[in-house]
């Protein structure tokens, strides 16, 4: 009997010990880093952050707003996140649309650079990118996602001061988005005596084109769609170049080396492009890849965990 009870013992201590080094010190969910209070997870949501935010803010492109938690029992809802700059609402992203947001288990990457055990990160699509140099904020309703089945929602992140993504750098990609190709008018017949008029009038009056309706943003594009984006040179940027490894975008100019306005057409399911940044000597500064998989190994370093002081001791937002 005794020897049934070391043996117990021994087992609870190496699940103890597994535990605690997997979490550092023995910390967990409820208290992931070192000086931070406990929580009551099944009545608060936990200690989070977001990204992009001041403090750690996203260089040269960015297209999606990321939320990360140290729990794992998370659940989407049905709740939208609004995001807002100086001018009104920019984007209206559902969380009961999968083509907008998702919910996936951290990488073992992101775990060790926070020094957590566990976690998942909800990532919200945007359907225009942020624009560099814009202030924005987020606000997000109530059911966006909860935990504990549905006992504890994110209610962390429903006020203006919570959530401030920043964009800055002196070259990248701002407000890119896709929009299917506005719709060509349909030339109207003309009657019998519109054609007399026509005939007798030698010299018609030049009438004003109308003006182009606005293109509207949209999700999933498809092939003939219209990607359009601000280009941004500026500091060590000398160079920007437009390619597609398959031939999933088409660009009438591939190199640029002024600011201003990009346009292309999509011409494959499979999209795969990019803008390569070169310095005045044709060296890569950085390759941004927004077809929403890949970003260069640079921006990714950029966007690693921040320092502990970033989470609030009191489970909210900075």
């Amino acid at each position: 009997m005794k020897k049934l009870f070391a043996l117990l013992l021994v087992c609870v201590l190496c699940l103890t010990t597994a535990y605690a080094a997997e979490w550092r010190e023995g910390l967990g969910p409820d208290q992931p880093l070192p000086g931070v209070r406990k929580l009551d997870l099944s009545k608060e949501m936990g200690y989070s952050y977001t990204y992009p935010r001041p403090g750690i803010v996203a260089r040269n492109f960015c297209d999606v707003l990321e939320i990360y938690l140290p729990r794992e029992d998370i659940t989407l809802g049905t709740g939208h996140a609004h995001l807002y700059d100086s001018e009104g609402e920019v984007a209206d992203i559902d969380f009961a649309d999968p083509a907008q947001v998702e919910l996936r288990l951290q990488e073992e990457s992101e775990l060790v650079a926070k020094g957590w055990g566990s976690g998942v990160c909800i990532e919200m699509h945007l359907p225009v990118s942020l624009a560099i140099g814009e202030s924005y904020y987020v606000l997000m309703d109530l059911n966006c996602f909860s935990a504990n089945g549905g006992k504890t929602s994110n209610y962390d992140l429903t006020k203006p001061t919570q959530w401030t993504p920043v964009l800055e750098g002196d070259f990248g990609i701002s407000r890119l988005f896709y929009a299917a190709p506005p719709a060509l008018p349909e030339p109207a017949e003309e009657t019998e005596e519109e054609e007399e008029l026509d005939e007798q009038e030698e010299m018609p009056e030049p009438t004003e084109a109308p003006e182009p309706e606005p293109l509207v943003p949209k999700y999933g594009p498809v092939p003939g769609d219209i990607i359009q984006f601000d280009l941004v040179l500026g500091g060590e940027a000398k160079t920007a170049v437009m390619f597609s490894e398959n031939d999933s975008v088409y660009f009438e100019e591939l190199e640029y080396t002024q600011s201003g306005p990009v346009t292309g057409t999509v011409t494959g399911s499979d999209l795969d492009w990019g803008v390569v940044f070169l310095d005045e000597n044709d060296n890569t500064l950085q390759v941004i890849m927004p077809a929403r998989v890949e970003l260069d190994a640079e921006a990714g370093e950029e966007e690693e965990a921040p320092e502990e002081e970033t989470l609030s001791a009191d489970g909210e937002t900075p």
